[in-house]
């Protein structure tokens, strides 16, 4: 009964454009807590990896805000129903119905990317996680590489991953800060020892995210502010002590 409301609750959210944004945040802010409640109901939340544990909580938070903003937020809106959709088609494996096209396709995928991600990301000495988040904030060329400072194009993070790992074989340093924008610089820094306090569930998390084409910057803030809501608002306190950046293996 419970992904039947779902169900229909998505079928009126594909109405959006006939419906006041009044209606629309209402209906929105009940998306992630059906989907939660299933998978409790089934028992299959504590089955569930902790990271997708974490992308659920997160999307707890997301329905929160969406349902509180008194603009429309489409992007966000559209996040959501793709997120609680998936969950939803894990609800139903292996007899899913299909009935949920709103989940991408490649979303398992995309888990078990973020995990190999975080993996990579974690060896990393703190010189490099640096500068692959840097990277990954489409940051400008180095100053005097050409006078108009043309923004760079943004590396998959796979990539960004693999050049730093590789750099970091030849023990080759990362770039020299003064090379780049020293602001960029500096913001890419405090995101790395923000990032990296965080359980590894939660970078897990912010690593798929960024993966899709996310701003770090923007994304360790929302991992925070979710933290916050999901005490707020659900009664979900998810404490843990500030811990050390990642330990490279390469000292």
């Amino acid at each position: 009964m419970t992904l039947d409301e779902l169900r229909s609750a998505l079928d009126a959210l594909a109405m959006c454009p006939h419906h006041q944004w009044t209606d629309v945040r209402q209906i929105a802010g009940t998306l992630a807590p059906l989907v939660w409640d299933e998978l409790k109901a089934r028992g299959l939340w504590d089955e569930l990896p902790e990271h997708d544990q974490v992308a659920v909580y997160w999307a707890l938070a997301e329905g929160h805000n969406v349902a509180t903003a008194y603009a429309p937020a489409p992007l966000r809106l559209a996040r959501l129903i793709s997120e609680v959709a998936y969950f939803a088609e894990e609800c139903e494996r292996p007899w899913s119905r299909r009935r949920w096209p709103e989940a991408h396709p490649g979303r398992a995928g995309e888990a078990v990317d973020a995990v190999r991600f975080e993996r990579q990301y974690g060896a990393l000495s703190p010189g490099w996680m640096v500068e692959t988040l840097r990277r990954m904030e489409t940051a400008r060329e180095p100053a005097g590489w050409e006078r108009d400072q043309r923004r760079a194009e943004r590396p998959p993070l796979s990539a960004a991953l693999s050049v730093a790992s590789d750099a970091m074989k030849r023990h080759q340093a990362p770039p020299d800060p003064a090379s780049y924008d020293n602001r960029s610089s500096e913001t890419s820094a405090d995101v790395a020892r923000r990032l990296n306090r965080f359980p590894e569930a939660w970078r897990v998390e912010v690593l798929r995210r960024i993966a899709k084409d996310g701003s770090p910057l923007h994304l360790v803030a929302e991992g925070a502010m979710a933290v916050n809501v999901l005490h707020s608002a659900f009664r979900v306190s998810l404490l843990w002590s500030a811990r050390p950046c990642p330990r490279s293996r390469n000292g």
